[in-house]
């Protein structure tokens, strides 16, 4: 079988089946393509790949009638560990769903290979914008996902919780991060909408996960949601339908940098404290000039902005007083963006309480994190700390 005249470069086929018939189309058209593949035999053992490799593969091809949840998660999978920069590939369907699944003809190692080799060479896709009625109809559609990112005691390495992390797969846009929903949901006054569905989908994916037992769900919510006066008791309720304490989830304040109503605000905190959260000012750094003010007010915690673990000075000096305030009024400070060793020993030095960052894991759905968290916990185990 002849190679293409001038195949890129940097093509990796990831292939997920352990059909023999799919195997030999794939490794047939990787041969066409003059490209690596990898064969996995089960959606399990595509994530493992995924979580613990640098993530090289361009093109991830799987059957088509895998069940929506294995399908669901190795898409989220292939577009958090690769940053978008690979594609899923259905064999078997006639239609794509999203410029983040393409459907092939399966069996055919000729078509498979010429869809991936002009899928490379295609012009990327223009930056995606959704408007209000695409993000209504996207709650209304259930296209909500999260994504689950461990947050690690900062001595032991311990888990000791995980934030929540909202995407949106849009069957036209693809599979969508806040910055391209978020700013239209608050807006639109659907942030309470958004927020709420993405709760209730992270309580469902968690529930039963052995690695949870014990642990907190950190959840983002913008500034409107927060100061809804009903928010507190409608998220009791909803932690009670899932059996988690209230007490083990954490509110992650969303900011702006413009300075908010600060009565409004400290009234907001404590009717969220009364309620029996825990509240967490976010990204508090640079983009957030009134973090004194806030420090003030009934939080429990602060999370470092992660430009705050970059080596520079100024990062630095933002870091070491950020947390000196923070712990001078007992609260819990967490550090992300932590994505080398180096950025690790910094926060360790500076007391910080807890870790979150790409070092560790990246955000990934909660099949891919329950195979982490067992894999985590064999090292740990074993005198693993960083």
């Amino acid at each position: 079988m002849s190679a293409f005249p001038s195949p890129p470069a940097d093509i990796r086929l990831l292939l997920v089946s352990a059909d023999p018939r799919l195997i030999e189309a794939g490794r047939m058209a990787a041969s066409r393509l003059v490209a690596p593949i990898d064969v996995m035999p089960t959606v399990d053992a595509a994530l493992a790949w995924l979580l613990h490799r640098t993530p090289d593969c361009t093109h991830v091809l799987v059957p088509a009638n895998l069940p929506p949840g294995e399908l669901d998660a190795l898409a989220g999978m292939v577009a958090e560990v690769t940053e978008g920069t690979a594609t899923l590939f259905l064999l078997g369907t006639a239609h794509g769903d999203g410029r983040s699944v393409v459907g092939v003809e399966p069996f055919d190692a000729a078509a498979i290979a010429w869809a991936v080799h002009d899928h490379r060479n295609a012009a990327p896709p223009d930056p995606p914008t959704l408007d209000a009625a695409g993000l209504r109809a996207a709650l209304h559609d259930g296209r909500l996902r999260v994504r689950f990112q461990p947050v690690l005691e900062a001595r032991s390495l311990r888990l000791i919780g995980v934030e929540a992390l909202s995407r949106l797969h849009h069957p036209r846009l693809g599979i969508l991060r806040p910055a391209a929903f978020m700013a239209q949901a608050i807006a639109t006054g659907q942030d309470r909408t958004l927020s709420s569905v993405a709760a209730a989908r992270a309580m469902m994916d968690l529930r039963g996960r052995p690695f949870m037992q014990g642990r907190s769900v950190a959840f983002n919510m913008p500034m409107p949601a927060f100061l809804n006066e009903t928010a507190p008791l409608r998220a009791r309720e909803m932690c009670a339908i899932a059996s988690l304490p209230p007490e083990r989830a954490v509110v992650e304040l969303v900011e702006t940098a413009d300075p908010p109503d600060f009565r409004a605000l400290s009234a907001a905190a404590t009717r969220w404290r009364e309620a029996g959260f825990n509240l967490t000012i976010d990204d508090a750094g640079p983009r957030l000039p009134h973090w004194r003010e806030l420090l003030d007010l009934p939080f429990t915690g602060v999370k470092l902005d992660g430009s705050l673990a970059q080596p520079a000075a100024d990062a630095m000096k933002m870091a070491r007083d950020i947390v000196a305030e923070a712990k001078r009024r007992g609260m819990f400070v967490v550090a992300e963006g932590i994505e080398d060793q180096a950025a690790l020993e910094r926060m360790r030095g500076l007391g910080v309480d807890a870790l979150q960052g790409f070092l560790f894991c990246r955000p990934v759905p909660a099949r891919a994190l329950q195979i982490w968290a067992e894999a985590w916990q064999s090292l740990i185990g074993n005198g693993y700390a960083a």
